[in-house]
């Protein structure tokens, strides 16, 4: 403790001695800023414009799940949905008068379906999905057909308990004399560790030159996966993708059912009808690789 007290008086010194040389730098200093500021604003302003422009047109959504109350088939947690069914799902609601939400006038529409026929492969089709553009409802699913399938799995098992009584480590911080001397002492160390970690200006500055130069890279690199990953993706068997339009709400519902689909084999399906404009969907199109 005698320690502890002859470190905070130096401590209170050098704190009363820094905020006298920085008042007398007040005045005497003054800064350059680089030119990379104003080659950077057009970039910007470029870049904002063309997320924008990709993305400044959100599609409306619609997601078909076997879990949602009155869609599934079957009893209990196990719910089920076929192929065909799915598609049946996704026409009807185009053309659902009842829901105020539902897209009007010519437009284009793109049809996502998730094809399994056991919850562990829809939990994966949707995981890869959802990995890029996580829509709640989808998420959902997932969460639940992974926990389905996990229980299928583990309601098999036996747990196994140790024989009682158990070693155990003493709950030392449940006493409360070592919990108030920890919580003043912790205080204290943590103000000495702040100037124990003292550095010069220039190592300060040099550490922020490679720190922001390492963010770079990592962004470098996070452009070039993100490049890879929409450009070279590969075929995903378990998700069809299809693209029909332009046409009203009446029209795309009757290319949605003319379209070549799968058949009741899968019995266990998730849908998204997605329906805007041919910009606003292209994002999206370039994640399924249309």
């Amino acid at each position: 403790m005698g320690q502890l007290s002859a470190a905070q008086g130096l401590a209170g010194g050098e704190l009363a001695s820094t905020t006298k040389r920085l008042a007398d730098l007040n005045g005497k200093t003054t800064t350059n800023p680089g030119p990379v500021g104003d080659a950077a604003k057009v970039a910007i302003v470029a870049g904002r414009g063309a997320l924008a422009d990709q993305m400044g047109e959100a599609p409306a959504c619609l997601v078909v799940t076997p879990f949602q109350s009155g869609i599934g088939q079957g009893r209990g947690y196990h719910r089920f949905l076929s192929a065909p069914n799915l598609l049946q799902q996704l026409a009807g609601k185009l053309v659902d008068v009842s829901d105020t939400g539902r897209p009007d006038g010519p437009q284009f529409a793109l049809c996502l379906m998730f094809l399994a026929t056991r919850f562990d492969q829809l939990a994966e089709s949707l995981a890869r999905f959802n990995a890029l553009l996580p829509i709640p409802d989808l998420v959902r699913a997932e969460r639940r057909a992974r926990h389905l399938s996990k229980l299928e799995t583990e309601k098999w098992e036996i747990p196994a308990a140790g024989t009682l009584p158990r070693w155990q480590a003493l709950p030392l911080e449940r006493c409360t004399v070592v919990k108030a001397a920890q919580q003043s002492m912790s205080g204290q160390l943590a103000v000495l560790e702040s100037y124990a970690a003292d550095s010069s200006p220039m190592a300060d500055l040099a550490a922020l030159a490679n720190r922001k130069a390492a963010q770079q890279l990592g962004r470098d690199q996070q452009l070039a996966d993100l490049k890879t990953s929409l450009a070279g993706g590969n075929p995903d068997s378990s998700m069809r993708a299809r693209l029909i339009g332009p046409g009203n709400a009446t029209e795309l519902r009757q290319a949605l059912l003319a379209g070549d689909a799968p058949g009741h084999e899968w019995v266990l399906c998730a849908g998204a009808l997605l329906v805007g404009s041919e910009k606003g969907l292209s994002f999206v199109r370039e994640l399924v690789g249309l």
